[in-house]
């Protein structure tokens, strides 16, 4: 087979530009073009096979430049959807097209099955139908290509591959009715399957939602959860008798715990502890770990809690929580889990695992690393670098060989070197409440002592950690920039969490105006010198800012932020139950439009009702295709605003939706220069 030279190209191209990184670099000044936060960079993957003798690697077949899409409808260049696939030698590091990224013979994805045969889907074509979604697998030299699932709507997820049996694979499919998943062994040679087990039938799936599955190391099921409103199930699958039992359940916003995966033959689990009867022996706020045996249904001594941080599971045992459970890919048994801190922390299971992370993690002591994929010793490896000023990089490790080499740099248009690193900082509510944060302090000289505090959307997520192009945008135009995990955000805990519970415009608004007299008191911003951003929940915190604390702002930048609580959650209130399996928590966190405690409530904190206590000038930026938070609470704003003689500006993006630096391209750009032009017209002078 012939080798892939625009793949090839791409790649070498990286790596030149990985030898000279001042390639592209402005002199000696710090500015960065606003297009190169808003380029987007090549997609690219890399998988190991099991025995680490050979790699395949998926990139485009456009170089990996920064090139604005002129085209609004197109949003990005064609050529970013030509996906390629090329097989490399880890040994002798020859290379050997699988599929060239053309509109014919594109991928979408691909992994490995086995140590010679791979999975793959075709790239989808504008006009085909849902068969044309096939999943095939042939061999690395290309011969005995087979479908392993047909097209259609219906999803086939592997769960496990037994390479002692390397004919088979493990994977879960709901084809015989669509909320149901059940458990398959499948030939990857004659795509035949042979049913293990039925998956839970729990009835009509309206508001309810599969949160996970547990697999026992026979590759039989072994648990699963159920999201049932503001309940969450954990069954547990009788393999004797082949049925699934109601094994224990919890409500959002109480004590639970939640399996996250399995180690020498127990299940370890993220939360609080509870008895063999179900009565809770041990509260966590952090979820803490555990092993725990479900036949007995008892707990092990704690393995550990972070004191500040949920480790997995659910925040308040009902919001996801950062973080993931990684497992080993030769016995499917957990090594580590990851989380979140302001850095990414693992707690790991396995000591060979934590030895080779540790000494990984030594040559990139300020960026958080992960193994992106590994062969089954784990001695050939690629590790992703990132940071909060480092979008990203991803190195081949040959742990044997002593060997790092870097394979490709995400955005390598972006001089690391001109780019801030945020730092993390801790401050104070007005109620004693611990409010974490990152700050992120501007390298351009200016005399002037300038803050934007970004609420992060939601509202009940985390702040995320790594690289953010809007913040770091605008700390190369010489902002400081705030970003706080307010309370109601999760990973934190059951109180900062529930903290927030109907807390819209009040305390979690506390919370920020906190952050910036914090910010004010410790030198990071002068008090008239002050502006609040956001996007979604944080555009809504925009806008409460605005007019429940006018004289803190001098200036607000609201992106696709909810201005009317009643609508919100009078249509949600509508509905939820239809349309979502997570009906029940907004009404607990956000309020609840249906009674008249809530109807109070909302008329108290919608920014649309008190748009007349704005003192400063507002840019209000919306996608018209957004359906998250409909154009209606823009327009809505800006009629209020017209009527009450308010200063504004506003720009829509026709094509978009929910995003500000996610969108097309050229949208993204357009967002961003009228961002900057705002903000030196109302915060600069």
């Amino acid at each position: 087979m012939k080798k892939n030279k625009s793949i090839i190209s791409n790649l070498i191209f990286a790596i030149a530009f990985l030898l000279n990184p001042l390639a592209y670099a402005q002199d000696d000044v710090n500015f960065i073009p606003a297009e190169q936060f808003v380029c987007l960079s090549n997609p690219v993957s890399f998988q190991i096979s099991p025995d680490g003798k050979h790699m395949l690697i998926t990139n485009t077949n456009k170089d990996n430049v920064c090139d604005i899409e002129q085209d609004k409808v197109k949003q990005i260049e064609d050529a970013f959807y030509d996906r390629g696939l090329l097989l490399m030698n880890l040994d002798t590091k020859e290379t050997t097209m699988l599929s060239d990224g053309s509109l014919e013979n594109g991928i979408s994805a691909a992994g490995w099955l086995n140590n010679d045969r791979i999975w793959f889907r075709p790239r989808y074509k504008m006009g085909q139908s849902m068969k044309a979604f096939a999943t095939y697998a042939m061999n690395i030299d290309g011969s005995k290509r087979t479908e392993i699932k047909e097209g259609g709507r219906w999803q086939q997820i592997i769960y496990n591959k037994d390479y002692s049996d390397p004919s088979n694979i493990y994977v879960i499919t709901n084809e015989r009715r669509d909320v149901i998943f059940d458990f398959y062994k499948l030939n990857i040679y004659n795509g035949v399957k042979k049913r293990i087990a039925l998956g839970l039938d729990v009835g009509d799936m309206k508001g309810k939602a599969i949160l996970g599955y547990l697999a026992d190391t026979d590759n039989q099921p072994l648990g699963l959860v159920i999201d049932d409103g503001a309940k969450r199930i954990i069954y547990m699958y009788d393999k004797i008798n082949k049925k699934w039992n109601d094994h224990f359940s919890f409500n959002c916003q109480e004590p639970g715990f939640l399996p996250i995966g399995t180690h020498k033959g127990k299940i370890v689990v993220s939360g609080s502890k509870f008895s063999p009867s179900g009565q809770l022996i041990e509260e966590n706020d952090t979820n803490a770990i555990y092993f725990y045996d479900h036949e007995k249904r008892e707990f092990s001594g704690k393995l550990y809690q972070d004191p500040r941080f949920d480790v997995g599971g659910l925040t308040g045992s009902c919001r996801q929580a950062s973080g993931n459970s990684l497992s080993n890919s030769a016995s499917n048994e957990l090594s580590a889990i990851n989380y979140d801190t302001h850095n990414l922390e693992y707690l790991f299971f396995d000591k060979d695992s934590e030895s080779t992370y540790v000494a990984i993690k030594s040559l990139f002591p300020d960026d958080n690393v992960r193994i992106q994929t590994s062969n089954t010793d784990a001695t050939r490896m690629v590790v992703s670098v990132s940071g909060t000023n480092n979008p990203g990089e991803y190195f081949y490790v040959d742990i044997n060989e002593g060997r790092v080499e870097s394979l490709f740099k995400s955005r390598p248009w972006l001089d690391r070197a001109k780019l801030a690193k945020a730092k993390s900082v801790v401050y104070s509510a007005r109620d004693g409440l611990e409010i974490p944060a990152l700050l992120t302090l501007t390298k351009k000289k200016t005399d002037k002592n300038m803050l934007i505090i970004m609420p992060h959307g939601g509202p009940n997520t985390k702040q995320y950690i790594g690289f953010d192009s809007w913040a770091q945008f605008l700390v190369n135009r010489g902002y400081n920039v705030l970003q706080p995990d307010f309370r109601g955000s999760t990973g934190l805990g059951t109180n900062h969490y529930v903290s927030g519970n109907m807390q819209w415009g009040k305390k979690m608004q506390d919370d920020l105006t906190d952050g910036v007299l914090w910010a004010i008191e410790n030198g990071y911003a002068d008090k008239d010198r002050v502006c609040i951003a956001g996007a979604s929940y944080g555009g809504y915190a925009t806008m409460a800012g605005l007019v429940f604390t006018p004289d803190v702002y001098r200036c607000g930048i609201n992106a696709i932020g909810v201005t009317d609580m009643q609508q919100l959650l009078d249509n949600y209130a509508r509905r939820a139950s239809k349309f979502q399996s997570w009906d029940e928590e907004p009404l607990m966190e956000w309020g609840d439009f249906s009674t008249a405690e809530g109807k109070k409530y909302t008329e108290e904190i919608s920014p649309i009702l008190h748009v007349q206590k704005i003192k400063a000038p507002v840019l209000v930026l919306q996608g018209s295709n957004d359906y998250v938070v409909p154009p209606f609470h823009a327009r809505d704003l800006i009629k209020k605003l017209k009527q009450y003689g308010k200063t504004y500006e506003a720009m829509f993006q026709a094509q978009e939706g929910h995003c500000v630096t996610g969108c097309g391209e050229l949208a993204a750009l357009e967002y961003l220069q009228i961002q900057e032009e705002f903000l030196e017209k109302y915060l600069d002078n």
